[in-house]
């Protein structure tokens, strides 16, 4: 069950790994990835390229960036999606979340803002000990309620 839940913390897990980073004028420093390095390694050249292109695009605003990345990660294929590990703490979840989870972020009809608000409100309905489970919402997310 949890690698097929992998793909539902997907999502949330790049875009709040990516963005959370700090931002660097001009993309990150030499050496550095726009991106985590145990996601960057699952990722096919291509689709690591364009995040990070996405990333360093001064000229996109922070919730340009959000969309344009959440449009990549829900249309990666399914065996890239089974590759990359989730972020600390979502294992533990209860199974149904995670496959709440799951099936949110395989929506393709949600729009970016539909489907973080669909995340949020799982994620706002976990009890406390789950949620202290989770890292801290990105900037510019809802943040969530302890």
């Amino acid at each position: 069950m949890i690698s097929s839940t992998k793909l539902s913390i997907l999502a949330l897990a790049l875009v709040g790994a990516v963005l959370a980073r700090p931002q660097f004028p001009g993309g990150p420093p030499p050496g550095m990835s726009a991106v985590p390095p145990p996601i960057a390694a699952v990722l096919p050249p291509e689709t690591l390229a364009r995040l990070e292109a996405i990333h360093a695009d001064s000229s996109l605003s922070e919730l340009e960036k959000h969309k344009a990345i959440d449009t990549i990660m829900v249309n990666l294929p399914e065996e890239v999606h089974d590759r990359i590990p989730p972020p600390p703490g979502f294992a533990q979840l209860p199974a149904e979340v995670q496959a709440q989870l799951k099936t949110i972020h395989r929506d393709k009809n949600l729009d970016f803002q539909e489907r973080q608000a669909a995340i949020h409100g799982v994620l706002e309905n976990l009890a406390p000990e789950f949620k202290r489970l989770l890292p801290p919402p990105p900037p510019g997310f809802p943040q969530r309620r302890q």
